[in-house]
């Protein structure tokens, strides 16, 4: 939280601000303040998805009981010039002091306030409130009125989680699947060579100028760029779905033109959606050459013998299908839940967590086992698509942090051990690096979050009755650009600013959320499976 000029919880005074409070003590235990409990008329009104706004009033009396508790503190700690501490004159304490005791009670009936709110009516917030502090007097007469805006978690029926029948989809790993992921895992060791005869054909590798046109007009070039050819191409707000088709067999010096497609996440609002030109001159063509599987290639790879290096190929595979089971049946569930539970999340929660969404989904991938190659186009379609991605995400996380409250299911701090452990075997780093690194990047509440969903689906799968199915393939190589379509800024954030609240009050309306904002995750995004293990 910002500490800042703003924040009520600054200090006012030299003295303890809760020395004043009656305390309830146990034998051995240290004395704790009493809280403060306020006779609150509370008026809240639904203003919008998620949204409500209160009108808070604290009585007279409830504010002449704190100003006469602040100034007993005060007069027992306050140092006035000619007396000794405690037996200054009550009326000269009340007129040297009387703005630091008014800031001293603001601060008290504030926290008091908002804890009470918390308390009473379970809000469930999902965001600092919005509340402007400073604009907040007490009057010299009359009650202290106050109005904040609070975004809270959706209010939905609990789905039918415990009645779902879904598939299963199965499959038998083969030699061929074997060969095929030999084929895979030698051209991560291939010699680039220079192609001299021939077109471009799937997995040569293109030097090229791209030139994006809507309209007859240039959004963007890009200058000689290599890139392997795929089926699908993607760059950072969108792809080309065909571009296997289009530039198999083009020539050094030749040009083709295919459609592309731009994402929401566009930074030109007036693209996203859209289907645009790009136009490809080649200039060069490379292909690879495969390593000899000999012994000394073998070896340098730590295995004994091919067979074995297929052995370890298959055990990928296994874990990948294992993956690939796991990620059709949440998705099958998920799709089923969020059909039948309909809600809205608030616009600005949503651009708020757009931010955020990506970094969170590439830690996932990592922890996943994928390699660079399939994280930078999974990255780039969740960019190129973020809108939907965090619509999606949200809306799941809103859905099982529900069903994980109604099953008690919580994050204890051996799943914390267990999983850090895991991540430090799978990245082959130590689980002290590994919890520092998740540390500094502030990733604790994604983490959580992960191992939240994980234990509600095991616990719904719980439930879950299963049809095998067969395993229908649907990965797509695609190759991936750091590039862009457009040349356009991004789009001015049009969230407004929180207000300056986010010292101890705002924190104890908000002590009771579920870290959404934090620690919700995106949507799990369908890219490509090419190589998500290494082998050795």
């Amino acid at each position: 939280m910002s500490t800042g000029e703003n924040d009520i919880d600054s200090p006012v005074s030299t003295f303890d601000e809760n020395e004043s409070l009656p305390v309830e003590t146990e034998p051995g235990d240290e004395a704790k303040p009493a809280k403060l409990k306020l006779d609150l008329d509370v008026q809240i009104n639904n203003v919008g998805p998620c949204k409500k706004h209160l009108t808070v009033t604290i009585p007279r009396s409830d504010i002449e009981r704190q100003f006469d508790e602040s100034l007993g503190t005060m007069k027992r700690e306050a140092i006035v010039p000619g007396f000794r501490p405690g037996h200054a004159p009550r009326t000269l304490v009340e007129r040297r002091f009387r703005k630091q005791v008014g800031e001293q009670v603001k601060q008290t009936l504030m926290m008091a306030a908002l804890e009470q709110l918390d308390t009473d009516f379970k809000l469930n917030p999902i965001a600092q409130p919005k509340l402007d502090l400073n604009a907040i007097k007490i009057p010299d007469e009359g009650p202290l009125r106050f109005e904040m805006e609070l975004e809270v978690q959706p209010e939905f029926k609990l789905p039918a989680y415990k009645a779902l029948t879904v598939n299963r989809p199965v499959k038998t790993i083969s030699e061929d699947d074997v060969d095929s992921q030999l084929k895979l895992f030698l051209e991560r060791h291939a010699q680039t060579i220079p192609k001299l005869e021939g077109g471009a054909e799937i997995g040569d590798f293109l030097t090229a100028d791209l030139r994006f046109e809507h309209q007859g007009q240039t959004l963007n070039e890009v200058k000689e760029i290599q890139f392997r050819l795929q089926q699908e191409l993607r760059f950072q707000d969108g792809s080309v779905p065909r571009i296997g088709e289009v530039l198999t067999g083009i020539r050094p010096g030749e040009e083709r033109s295919t459609e592309a497609k731009i994402g929401s996440g566009s930074a030109d609002p007036n693209l996203r959606g859209l289907t645009i030109q790009v136009h490809f001159k080649v200039h060069d063509l490379k292909t690879y050459r495969l390593p000899e599987v000999n012994t000394a290639f073998l070896s340098r790879l730590g295995f004994e013998s091919l067979d074995e290096l297929r052995e370890a190929l298959r055990e990928i595979l296994e874990r990948r299908l294992k993956s690939q089971q796991r990620q059709a049946i949440r998705r099958e569930i998920m799709d089923r839940m969020i059909q039948e539970t309909s809600f809205d999340l608030p616009k600005d929660l949503l651009a708020r967590q757009e931010k955020s969404t990506l970094s969170r989904m590439v830690m996932e991938m990592k922890q996943e086992g994928l390699n660079e190659s399939e994280i930078r186009a999974r990255e780039a379609q969740i960019r190129a698509n973020a809108a939907e991605s965090t619509q999606r995400g949200l809306t799941e996380f809103f859905i099982m942090a529900k069903i994980a409250e109604a099953e008690e299911i919580k994050v204890e701090d051996e799943d914390f051990v267990h999983e850090i452990e895991a991540i430090a075997a799978r990245t082959d780093e130590s689980p002290r690096r590994v919890r520092a690194r998740l540390e500094k990047e502030g990733m604790g509440d994604s983490l959580a979050a992960q191992i939240l969903e994980r234990k509600t689906l095991d616990r719904i799968l719980e439930y879950v009755k299963f049809e095998e199915v067969p395993l229908v393939e649907q990965d797509v190589a695609v190759e991936t650009l750091d590039h862009t379509a457009t040349n356009a800024p991004p789009e001015e954030e049009s969230v407004p600013e929180e207000a300056a609240a986010e010292g101890a009050a705002s924190e104890a309306v908000a002590e009771g959320a579920t870290s959404a904002e934090a620690a919700a995750p995106g949507a799990s995004v369908e890219g490509t499976n090419a190589e998500s293990d290494s082998a050795g």
